[in-house]
C-alpha cells in the first residue's frame, strides 16, 4: 500500500530561525483548516520554541508539499528520550506535547491519513534514529481510526494506543438563552442561588483582556493560582518555569490568528476567579483555571466558566472546549467531547520491542498487581 510516495514532498527543518520564516505559508495552511486548534497555530509553536529554548538542537518539522509546492502539511516534532530499565530509547514526539494536551498534526483533516502514512513511511525508510514514534490523533470519526490502525497492521507496524483522554467541549448552537434554558433545572438553581449570596458580600464584576495583556495582570493571575491546591502539590505556573514562559510569551501576542484572553471575578474588586483562555476566530479553548478556595461555597470558577460560555455566544464563536480530561463537574455544561489518542509506533529494535510486548502483552495481564506497577514503570514511563 504505497501511497501518495509521488505526491507528497518533504523537507526537514531543525533550527528555530528556519521555523519562524515560515509564518507566511503556515497562515495560508491554516486557513484551509476548518476549526483549527490554537496548537496548529505559527503563534503557538513559535512561543513553545523559545519558550523551549534549550531544545532547539532536537527539533525535527516536517515541511510536507504537495505537487504543486504548496505547503499541505506540518509535522512539528522533537526529539527526546525515554528510560527503559538502565538503557534509553530515541524518541519523536510532537512538540509541546507534555504542555498541552491537543497537538496535532497540522493539515486538513481529509489529508490526515494520507500524511500520516507518507510519516510512517519516511520514519521506516530513511530514518535509523527512532526506537519510539509518537502520533497524536484528534479523534472525530471512528473510521479514520480503524483506516489507520488497518494501515499499520498491514504494514506490521507494532504499536500501541496509550493516553485515550475525553475532552468535553460545547458546540455553540443557538443564543445563550436556549444554551442556559437546556441546562438541568437543578443546575440553573443552585447557580442562581450561589451568584445571589454572592452578591449579598459585595459588588461582581467580570472581565476580559486580551493579549497583549498586562504584566500586572499576569503576575495576579500567578499569584492567585499559587495560592490554591496548585502551589500545594507544586503544579502551578510558578513552580514549571517553561510553562510559565510559554504564557508569559502567549500574553504578548497580537495576531488574528490567536490570542489569549483573560478572563476575571471580581468581589468588590478582588479577583476571585480567573482563567487563561486561548480564542481562535472558530472557538475559545481553556488552557489555565485559578480560583480563591475561601470562597469555594459560592463555585467562583463554575460561574466564571459560564461567563466565557456568554461571551462566547455574543462573539459568534461556534466551539467552548473545556482542552483538558473530563471531570464530573463538566456534565453539567455539556454531554459532548472528542477523543484524544497517543498513537506509539515501534521501530523493530529489540529496546522498544521489549517495551512493546510490555505494554500491549503483559501489562493487560497483570495490570492489577502492586509488584506488575513497579516493574513496568519504566517501560511505560516518558
Amino acid at each position: 500500500m504505497n501511497l501518495h510516495h509521488s505526491v507528497f514532498k518533504i523537507s526537514v527543518t531543525n533550527g528555530l530561525e528556519d521555523i519562524l520564516t515560515y509564518r507566511d505559508e503556515w497562515n495560508r495552511l491554516l486557513k484551509t483548516i476548518p476549526f483549527y486548534l490554537p496548537t496548529m497555530t505559527f503563534e503557538w509553536q513559535s512561543a513553545w520554541l523559545q519558550a523551549n529554548s534549550s531544545l532547539a538542537d532536537h527539533l525535527h518539522f516536517m515541511m510536507i508539499r504537495d505537487r504543486h509546492n504548496t505547503l499541505c502539511a506540518i509535522i512539528p516534532l522533537f526529539k527526546t528520550r525515554s528510560q527503559l530499565f538502565f538503557s534509553e530509547l530515541d524518541v519523536y514526539t510532537f512538540s509541546g506535547s507534555r504542555d498541552q494536551i491537543k497537538t496535532a498534526i497540522i493539515c486538513k483533516p481529509e489529508y490526515q491519513l494520507s500524511v500520516i502514512h507518507e510519516v510512517l513511511h519516511y520514519f521506516y525508510e530513511q530514518r535509523k534514529d527512532w526506537d519510539l514514534l509518537t502520533l497524536r490523533r484528534l479523534s472525530t470519526r471512528k473510521a479514520d481510526d480503524v483506516f489507520l490502525e488497518r494501515i499499520l497492521h498491514k504494514h506490521r507496524y507494532p504499536f500501541s494506543i496509550e493516553s485515550v483522554l475525553r475532552i468535553p467541549f460545547v458546540e455553540l448552537e443557538n443564543d445563550w438563552e436556549s444554551y442556559w434554558n437546556s441546562r438541568k433545572k437543578h443546575f440553573r438553581h443552585e447557580i442562581k442561588r450561589k451568584t445571589k449570596k454572592l452578591s449579598q458580600l459585595g459588588n461582581i464584576e467580570y472581565e476580559v483582556f486580551e493579549s497583549p495583556i498586562a504584566g500586572e495582570r499576569f503576575e495576579n493571575f500567578l499569584k492567585l493560582e499559587n495560592s490554591g491546591w496548585k502551589g500545594r502539590n507544586r503544579s502551578s505556573l510558578l513552580h514549571r518555569p517553561g510553562l510559565m514562559r510559554l504564557y508569559s510569551i502567549l500574553s504578548g501576542i497580537q495576531s488574528d490568528y490567536l490570542k489569549l484572553l483573560m478572563f476575571n471575578l471580581n468581589l468588590n474588586q478582588k479577583t476571585i476567579s480567573s482563567s487563561l483562555c486561548l480564542k481562535t476566530p472558530h472557538g475559545l479553548y481553556v488552557s489555565k483555571i485559578a480560583y480563591d478556595e475561601s470562597f469555594n461555597k459560592f463555585s467562583p470558577g463554575i460561574l466564571l466558566r459560564l461567563h466565557e460560555i456568554k461571551y462566547c455566544f455574543e462573539r459568534n464563536l461556534k466551539i467552548y472546549d473545556f482542552s483538558g480530561k473530563e471531570q464530573r463537574w463538566m456534565k453539567s455544561f455539556t454531554d459532548r467531547g472528542h477523543y484524544v489518542m497517543d498513537y506509539i509506533i515501534y521501530r523493530k529494535t529489540a529496546a522498544s520491542l521489549i517495551r512493546y510486548l510490555g505494554f500491549t502483552k503483559l501489562r493487560p495481564l497483570i495490570k492489577h498487581s502492586h509488584l506488575t506497577e513497579r516493574f513496568l514503570k519504566n517501560l511505560i514511563d516518558e
